[in-house]
């Protein structure tokens, strides 16, 4: 009588045999990475796009499955018990940040003193909608502002309400623009920045947050936006909350504006480049 070899054994050890220790220690370690990778937003150290996390957080699902349940040398268990409510989960967490309009990076702790004006949660009447660098979220950056704050800084009567004529710049040298921006810059700070922003471009401590070093004006149209529709309610400037009113100046004309943004931009240390007076046409 021939030896077969006995079904039992067959089913048992489909693979020729179980992994070793170690391949286990290594499959827990990489786990224990991809769970360290999650917890890097929940703690603000960097922000990660929700479907980073879906997918990181799949990947781990279908690691201890397949090798710790020992459920992928069974591929009609895996895929018919857990393959199709994963995959249906997915799909009903995708639907769910979808119509949560959700697909964001995730926040950093420093951002949640504008989570009142999010997109989602202002009711209000609302001048100027920025988007959070660091959320990725629209939200209301100039609710309205005291009247008689802006009426610090309305045209005085003689003036003109554009400020000083543009210069021109066509035919001009990257290096000759910059020089004409910085220059018309430096004389508008100097008459309408300088009390709040002080000369030194660091502010007031608690009241009027700094330029110098700010990582809230990194972005060169957000930067427009803020001189055009002015700015309201709580931010935070280099991880400090400050709660202050800043007026409206889209009264001033295309090239002003850039002016003073490239100023402020390159100086007190800073070096983030030139806006230019057809970028603050496309903010407004």
């Amino acid at each position: 009588m021939s030896a077969h070899p006995s079904e039992h054994s067959e089913i048992q050890d489909p693979h020729g045999g179980h992994h070793s220790p170690w391949f286990y220690v290594g499959i827990a370690v990489f786990l224990g990475i991809l769970t360290l990778i999650e917890l890097g937003p929940l703690f603000g150290i960097y922000n990660l796009p929700a479907t980073v996390l879906i997918g990181l957080s799949v990947v781990k699902f279908f690691t201890v499955v397949a090798f710790f349940m020992h459920l992928w040398d069974d591929d009609a268990i895996y895929t018919r018990v857990f393959g199709a409510p994963l995959f249906g989960a997915i799909a009903m967490v995708s639907v769910l940040m979808t119509l949560a309009h959700t697909w964001y990076p995730s926040p950093r702790r420093e951002n949640f003193a504008v989570a009142e004006r999010s997109y989602e949660n202002w009711n209000g009447a609302c001048s100027s909608w920025l988007v959070s660098a660091a959320t990725n979220r629209s939200y209301c950056a100039s609710p309205p502002l005291d009247p008689a704050r802006v009426a610090m800084y309305a045209p005085k009567a003689g003036s003109s309400p554009s400020g000083p004529p543009a210069g021109n710049l066509d035919g001009k040298s990257p290096e000759d623009v910059k020089a004409m921006l910085v220059k018309r810059g430096e004389t508008l700070f100097a008459a309408n920045c300088v009390a709040c922003h002080q000369a030194d471009g660091k502010g007031i401590a608690g009241t009027y947050p700094p330029l110098a070093g700010s990582d809230y004006i990194t972005d060169p149209n957000v930067h427009a936006k803020v001189i055009i529709n002015g700015l309201g309610g709580p931010i935070t400037v280099n991880g400090v909350a400050y709660n202050a009113q800043m007026a409206p100046f889209g009264q001033l004309n295309d090239y002003n504006i850039a002016a003073l943004a490239t100023y402020e931009r390159n100086s007190w240390g800073n070096n983030l480049g030139v806006v230019t007076p057809a970028e603050v046409a496309a903010a407004r």
